[in-house]
């Protein structure tokens, strides 16, 4: 015997542990599907559900503002509150760099958390029906898609978001609303076959009808299997990741790469893809190709790194792989990142100095005097005054850079070699500050001086420069 709609509204409300009287917060467009969903949500008395509906105008067609009237209306008509908001998701796309789909849900998910949060809703409910996830299911075999993509639209995601349309099919919807009269809008962009979701509804739909007319029930059953495989996997994954010495940060996920060499491909996946989606921050499109390329930097040498979509990075720093999330600094000039004067050849001599560049910042205490220094450390370094040509400046690291550090007697060696022998990650290298002189470099901060400027016997005027506050992490005093 046939199960009616909302029979499987129902059961996939007992499914999802809804429980009597909980508070849903129902996505709808005003199109078909989402009018359904409330519907059938209204005709389930034994649950009590409190409904609110939201409604998110993407600004996209003409006819949205149309749209998100019908839906305050049909809202007031029904007696349910709602909340309908507008955002210039196209805006939005062109700052981030992402599809309009991509953008769209990435806004709209936000709008519907926002709504949870402000009614104190338990459960948001979408109209993803069980044409979508046939849909969903070929667009992922044609893009090509792992078991992760292939499991498809899942019935309950993030722990509140639920799909109770998901075992009804569209045909079973339009039935649905054509019995009970209940008006819906349509939007004339579903007709047309630019977008390849209409191309697989529309044209390739009914040619696999024709090999087997229940085409629509076996893609879901798929999806239902590998969902199950890949939830099996994303629960294996959790349980090992104490084990591998991973160091999970705000902006970055460093692995142990010797940890993660032994194990199965699928794993290795798995691990990597975790470690994205928690830089990604919903903005997922990462690839196979971009995983496949990140496995290979375990083999690769020290110090590759590869640009990832979301402004990521990956990175082989010596035993490490690590995934960042780049902070975009300020944008300033060639001329003012690759100098700072701060001790000008005709002025009152400073006894402090304040350094700015786009993504460090440093407090610079300077003295001069005949006393012998009597503290080190990595942030203090006193030099031979009578030695050195003003003005000083402070600069970033420049191709072709050459010093001679303390101890080597009059041989330059070049920055990069330097670097390396001390393994001084590449981050850290474009991150340290030089204080130089006409002469050349006098100081890499935090390192090393120039043996050039250094204090000896004959030494009558000792300048100390001291390091107090930096924002650079590396030279943090």
């Amino acid at each position: 015997m046939a199960v009616s709609p909302l029979e499987k509204v129902k059961q996939a409300l007992a499914s999802f542990s809804v429980k009597v009287g909980d508070r849903v917060v129902v996505a709808v467009s005003g199109g078909l599907d989402s009018v359904c969903l409330l519907h059938l949500l209204r005709k389930c008395p034994s649950y009590r559900l409190s409904l609110h509906v939201a409604h998110l105008n993407h600004q996209f067609r003409p006819e949205a503002d149309d749209e998100a009237r019908f839906v305050a209306k049909l809202a007031r008509d029904w007696g349910l509150p709602f909340s309908i908001s507008e955002e210039p998701v196209l805006s939005f796309c062109r700052e981030k760099g992402v599809s309009k789909q991509l953008g769209a849900r990435t806004i709209r998910y936000r709008f519907l958390n926002k709504v949870a949060g402000q009614v104190n809703a338990q459960w948001i409910a979408t109209a993803h029906t069980a044409d979508d996830q046939a849909e969903t299911f070929l667009m992922r075999i044609l893009r090509g898609s792992g078991v992760r993509g292939l499991g498809g639209i899942p019935s309950l995601r993030d722990g509140s978001i639920i799909r109770p349309l998901l075992r009804v099919t569209r045909k079973e919807v339009l039935q649905e609303l054509s019995k009970d009269q209940i008006p819906h809008v349509e939007d004339p962009s579903n007709q047309q076959t630019i977008y390849q979701r209409n191309k697989i509804r529309h044209l390739l739909m009914p040619v696999l009808e024709a090999y087997n007319p229940r085409i629509r029930e076996a893609l879901c059953r798929e999806a239902i299997l590998l969902h199950d495989e890949d939830d099996f996997l994303k629960q294996t994954v959790m349980e090992m990741l104490p084990s591998l010495q991973i160091k999970a940060e705000s902006d970055s996920v460093t692995y142990n790469i010797a940890k993660l060499e032994g194990l199965h491909p699928a794993l290795q996946r798995r691990l990597l893809l975790w470690g994205l989606n928690r830089l990604l921050d919903g903005m997922r499109e990462i690839g196979f190709r971009h995983i496949e390329i990140i496995r290979k930097m375990f083999y690769g040498k020290n110090g590759s790194r590869y640009k990832l979509p979301g402004n990521l990075t990956a990175k082989k720093q010596y035993a490490n792989l690590i995934l960042e999330r780049m902070i975009l600094a300020n944008q300033t000039s060639a001329q003012e990142q690759a100098k700072t004067h701060i001790l000008p050849k005709m002025s009152p001599f400073p006894s402090k100095k304040i350094v700015s560049l786009p993504d460090w910042e440093i407090i610079m205490k300077f003295s001069l005097s005949t006393e012998r220094p009597t503290s080190f450390s990595a942030c203090i370094a006193s030099f031979d005054f009578d030695k050195i040509s003003l003005p000083l400046s402070i600069r970033r690291c420049q191709r072709g850079d050459r010093f001679v550090p303390l101890g080597m007697r009059g041989h330059h060696k070049k920055l990069q070699d330097y670097f390396v022998d001390a393994k001084i990650t590449r981050d850290e290298r474009e991150r340290t500050p030089l204080l130089c002189c006409p002469e050349g470099i006098i100081w890499l901060v935090g390192h090393r001086i120039d043996e050039r400027f250094r204090i000896t016997n004959e030494t009558d005027r000792i300048l100390t420069v001291e390091t107090v506050q930096t924002r650079c992490p590396e030279l943090a005093c």
